[in-house]
C-alpha cells in the first residue's frame, strides 16, 4: 500500500507550527543527577591537563574554573580538550569510574546549546574501555547543570593506561567547567551510581501533542461502516455491534536477534513477549566474520526466521550489505576489484536464495554507507545502486530500505549527516537504484532530539516520497522517567508522521541487549515505564475496542485504527461475526437469521 502522505501538506504545516520553538534553535542536554558523585578522588581539577590545538581556540583555568573558547568548529572535537594524565592504579575488570563537573555554555559565544563529548579510554592504542557506551555526547544549556557520567571498565587495565577526557570543538561555543574530578566508584551495582538526568526542552508542551493526535486520527484511522440485516435482508435497528482490533497495520517491531532459538526459561518467555507487544521481527542476517560467513550463523539466521515465521510475524531482514562488517577475508581483496565483487555477489545471492521462499515484508538492502565507502571506493559508487536491483529482482515482493544512524541522533552533527544522507539516495535513485523505503535509526544517548528537530528531519526525506520506517530504537540511560517521557513523545511524533509506515526497537530485555540500559523489560522480566508506555499507546491509546448499537438504518460506523478487526452484530440472542481488514473506508453488510417482525 503506497500511503498518499503528501496530499496532507496543511496538516504537516500546523502540525510543525504548532512545535513552536525553531528546531535550529532546539537541542536536548543532561539534568542534573539527585546523586553526587562520592568515591576515592583520582584526578582533581587542578590535576586536568589543558589541550588546545594551535589555531582553534583556547583553554584556560582559574582555581577549580576551566573555561574553553572554541570560535569556530572544527573537524575533530579533540583539537580543544580537557584531559587527565592515564591514571597511576592499575583497573580491575567492571570497575566503575565518574567523570564528574559542572558545565554551562554561554549563550554570547555559543551557536544554540553547548556540546561536549565525554569518554574513558587506553592511549595507544586508543580504545574505550567500555563498550558500547565509552564516547559520549551531551548537550550542554546555557546554565549551570552537573554531569555525573559513569563508565565500567570492560577488562582489567594495567597502571598508566587508562584516562578521562572532555572534547569540546565540535561546535561554535564558548564553554565553562567548574568542580572537575575523576572519582573511582569501585566495583558496585548500576543501581548505586549516580547518573546524569535527561531533559529535552518541550517536553511539557502539550499543543504539538493535540495536533499529533489530530494527525493520528486523519493518518491512522479509517471509517468501518457496519450494516446489519436480518434473514430478509431489511435493516435491524438497535443491534449491538463490537469492533475489536486484532492487529495493527503500521509496523510495531523489534529485533530480535537469537535468543528466540535459544533454550530455557528466558528464551520461552521472550518468544511469548514477542508475540504480545510487536506484529513484525527485525532478523539478523549479517554477512561478517562471525556472521553468516560461517556455517553456524547460515544455520542460526535461518533457525530464527524459520520461528518468526511460524509465530506468523510480519518478516524484515537485517540485512543485504554491510560494508563495515565486510568479512576480513574479502576487504582484503580490495585491491583486486574483480575477486572482491565475486566474494560480495557470491554471499549476497545465497542470502537471497535462502530467503526466497520466506514471506519476506522488507530488506535492508545497505546499512551504514556513510561510514565505510570501501565498496563504491573498490567497485564505483554506481555499484550501490546494483545491490538493490539484485534484491529487487530476486525477491519483488519485499520492500527495499536503505538504513542509516546519525539523523536523529548526531547531536550538532545532524544536519550535516542529514545533507550526505539525501545525497546518497539521489545517487543511488539516478543511477536507476531500487530505493523503495528509507530507515532512520534512533539509538538515543543523552543528546535527546527534541520534537520540532524529529519533525523536520522526517518532513526533509519526505521528499522522496518514498515509505520512513524508525528502524532500531533505544533510549540508553538509567534515567527511566525521562526515558519513558520521550519514548512516548517519540513514538507519537513518528506514528502522526503520514509518511512513516514502521517503527522498531532494537531489542525490547535487558537480557539481550546491544545497550541493556534501553530495555522496556528489565533482566527478571519487570516491566520498566518506558515498556508501559510503550504498551499503553500501542494497545490501548491506539488500539480500537468499541460497541455500538445500529440505527434505524441498521447501520453503525466505527472510526478504527487500520488493521485487522472482529467484528461482531448481536440481535435477538444470535449473532454474526466477520474479520474486516480495514485499509481504508470500507463497508460490510451482516445478516443475522432473525426475523425482524
Amino acid at each position: 500500500m503506497i500511503m498518499r502522505w503528501w496530499l496532507a501538506p496543511v496538516a504537516i504545516a500546523l502540525l510543525l507550527s504548532s512545535l513552536g520553538t525553531p528546531a535550529t534553535l532546539i537541542h536536548a542536554f543532561a539534568q542534573e543527577s539527585q546523586t553526587p558523585a562520592e568515591g576515592t578522588m583520582l584526578v582533581p581539577t587542578a590535576e586536568f591537563r589543558l589541550d588546545a590545538r594551535p589555531g582553534t581556540g583556547s583553554i584556560d583555568r582559574q582555581n577549580n574554573l576551566i573555561t574553553v573558547d572554541c570560535p569556530a568548529p572544527q573537524e575533530e572535537a579533540w583539537a580543544l580538550q580537557v584531559q587527565c594524565e592515564p591514571i597511576s592504579n592499575s583497573v580491575s575488570a567492571f570497575e566503575v569510574f565518574c567523570v564528574s563537573f559542572d558545565a554551562r555554555a554561554l549563550p554570547s559565544n555559543t551557536d544554540g546549546l553547548g556540546s561536549i563529548h565525554v569518554s574513558m579510554a587506553t592511549n595507544d592504542p586508543w580504545e574505550p574501555i567500555e563498550e558500547p557506551n565509552g564516547f559520549r555526547t551531551f548537550d550542554v544549556p546555557n546554565q549551570w547543570h552537573p554531569f555525573r557520567i559513569c563508565f565500567r571498565a570492560k577488562q582489567d587495565y594495567d597502571a598508566k593506561r587508562v584516562y578521562a577526557s572532555i572534547q569540546c570543538a565540535e561546535k561554535k561555543q564558548r564553554l565553562e567547567i567548574r568542580d572537575l574530578k575523576l572519582v573511582g566508584l569501585g566495583n558496585v551495582p548500576d543501581a548505586s551510581l549516580p547518573f546524569t538526568r535527561l531533559f529535552y526542552p518541550g517536553a511539557d508542551n502539550d499543543a504539538w501533542r493535540s495536533e499529533a493526535q489530530r494527525s493520528i486520527d486523519r493518518h491512522r484511522k479509517r471509517n468501518l461502516t457496519i450494516r446489519v440485516v436480518d434473514a430478509a435482508g431489511q435493516p435491524l435497528a438497535g443491534a449491538t455491534v463490537q469492533v475489536q482490533q486484532q492487529k495493527h497495520d503500521y509496523a510495531f517491531g523489534t529485533f530480535v536477534g537469537n535468543t528466540p532459538i535459544h533454550a530455557g526459561e528466558d528464551a520461552a518467555k521472550f518468544r511469548d513477549q514477542t508475540k504480545r507487544w510487536f506484529n513484525r521481527v527485525t532478523l539478523p542476517r549479517y554477512w561478517a566474520d562471525w556472521g553468516t560467513d560461517r556455517p553456524a550463523g547460515v544455520v542460526k539466521a535461518d533457525a530464527t526466521a524459520e520461528w518468526a515465521i511460524d509465530a506468523g510475524f510480519e518478516i524484515k531482514n537485517h540485512l543485504l550489505l554491510y560494508p563495515q562488517f565486510i568479512p576480513d577475508r574479502v576487504k582484503q581483496l580490495a585491491d583486486q576489484p574483480s575477486r572482491f565483487q565475486t566474494e560480495i555477489e557470491t554471499a549476497m545471492d545465497a542470502a537471497l536464495e535462502r530467503t526466497r521462499d520466506m514471506p519476506i515484508a522488507v530488506w535492508d538492502a545497505i546499512n551504514e554507507l556513510r561510514d565505510v565507502s570501501l565498496v563504491g571506493d573498490v567497485l564505483g559508487r554506481d555499484y550501490y545502486a546494483d545491490v538493490f536491483n539484485r534484491g529487487q529482482r530476486s525477491q519483488p515482493n519485499a520492500r527495499w530500505f536503505i538504513n542509516e544512524y546519525g539523523l536523529m541522533t548526531g547531536g550538532s552533527e545532524r544536519s550535516k549527516h542529514l545533507a550526505t544522507y539525501i545525497q546518497q539516495i539521489e545517487q543511488i535513485l539516478d543511477s536507476g537504484g531500487a530505493v523503495e523505503g528509507i530507515g532512520v535509526q534512533g539509538h538515543f544517548q543523552a543528546d535527546l532530539i527534541t520534537m520540532p528537530e524529529a519533525w523536520k528531519i522526517l518532513n526533509e526525506l519526505s521528499r522522496f516520497q518514498l515509505p520512513i520506517e524508525i528502524t532500531e530504537f533505544d533510549v540508553d540511560t538509567r534515567d527511566e522517567a525521562t526515558q519513558a517521557q520521550f519514548t512516548r513523545d517519540f513514538l507519537t511524533l513518528v506514528f502522526a508522521h503520514p509518511a512513516t509506515t514502521g517503527f522498531t526497537t532494537w531489542g525490547f530485555w535487558e537480557g539481550d541487549m546491544w545497550r541493556p540500559h534501553g530495555a522496556m523489560i528489565r533482566e527478571d522480566w519487570t516491566i520498566k515505564p518506558n515498556g508501559q508506555v510503550w504498551e499503553e499507546l500501542i494497545f490501548q491509546t491506539w488500539w480500537t475496542d468499541q460497541t455500538v448499537q445500529t440505527n434505524a438504518d441498521g447501520i453503525a460506523t466505527v472510526r478504527a485504527f487500520r488493521g485487522t478487526h472482529r467484528v461482531q452484530a448481536e440481535a435477538q440472542d444470535w449473532a454474526r461475526i466477520r474479520t474486516a481488514n480495514l485499509l481504508e473506508d470500507e463497508t460490510i453488510t451482516l445478516q443475522i437469521g432473525v426475523s425482524g417482525e
